[in-house]
């Protein structure tokens, strides 16, 4: 029977850890281990672990060099034959784990990347994300990471390597062109698999760190686009990160956060 690892990076997650680990607990999958990766929270975070300690396969607490690392971590101690990663904000619908393994042992490849579609939740309010990894969309850049969707294979790490940390935002864009690049079937599964719960990393930045993201947008889309296309999308993430800056600054996050919602609903 295929075993499934589900590993959560934590820092300071409090507010949501009891309903991602209870998320994960109504699967009622027996081949299954979670694995929580904590860089040493300063809040309530490894209390709620403690009380749970009879859930988790295995807790890691130690400083790290950004959420990635802590993935990384996680990943290199999984025993399962695929892997997913759950940040501490979000969730798994009923039943989405076993969807995710009968989908897995029906595949003929060894290494693939399983995903599927999600909510966006803020403040009660769900709004549907289409995941779009196929070949037309890679093709395009044009293609839309569902992130507590996304399942991995462990043999895909071992054949093309971890998320590459030095890229502290965009490691999973990079590590997913790299599969394409690397020609992994991707397998869509046409329903709502997970909730991700808007906010989590909602965060005002300063004109140097835009310039440093926007430089590493660059960096990651030249590695598989012409530099044409990169620089194109880099400008569009700097304008984006910029806006949303300035809305910001203006109006708060609560409003802003309700804007995103809004504008996710009309978008797709």
């Amino acid at each position: 029977m295929t075993k499934i690892s589900i590993i959560t990076p934590t820092f300071n997650a409090e507010k949501f850890l009891e309903n991602n680990i209870k998320s994960v607990q109504s699967q009622k999958i027996d081949n299954i281990e979670h694995i929580l990766v904590d860089a040493i929270s300063k809040d309530n975070t490894l209390k709620i672990v403690d009380k749970y300690q009879n859930h988790f396969s295995k807790v890691i607490i130690e400083k790290d060099k950004g959420i990635y690392d802590g993935m990384n971590k996680g990943i290199q101690a999984a025993q399962g034959e695929l892997i997913g990663i759950l940040n501490a904000d979000d969730y798994y619908n009923e039943g989405a784990l076993k969807l995710i393994l009968k989908t897995f042992e029906l595949s003929a490849a060894k290494d693939v990347v399983i995903y599927g579609d999600m909510y966006v939740e803020y403040e009660k309010n769900l709004v549907f994300s289409k995941g779009d990894l196929t070949n037309t969309a890679f093709e395009k850049g044009t293609f839309q990471i569902n992130h507590p969707t996304v399942f991995v294979s462990k043999s895909l790490y071992e054949r093309i390597g971890l998320f590459d940390i030095k890229y502290p935002t965009g490691a999973d864009r990079e590590f997913l062109l790299r599969a394409h690049h690397n020609k992994v079937k991707f397998i869509k599964i046409d329903q709502i698999l997970s909730i991700f719960r808007l906010g989590g990393l909602t965060s005002k930045f300063s004109l140097r760190s835009i310039v440093i993201r926007t430089k590493e947008e660059f960096t990651i889309f030249k590695k598989y686009y012409s530099n044409f296309f990169a620089l194109k999308k880099s400008i569009k993430q700097f304008y984006r990160m910029a806006r949303n800056t300035l809305f910001l600054s203006i109006f708060g996050n609560k409003i802003f956060l309700k804007f995103r919602i809004k504008w996710i609903k009309k978008n797709g």
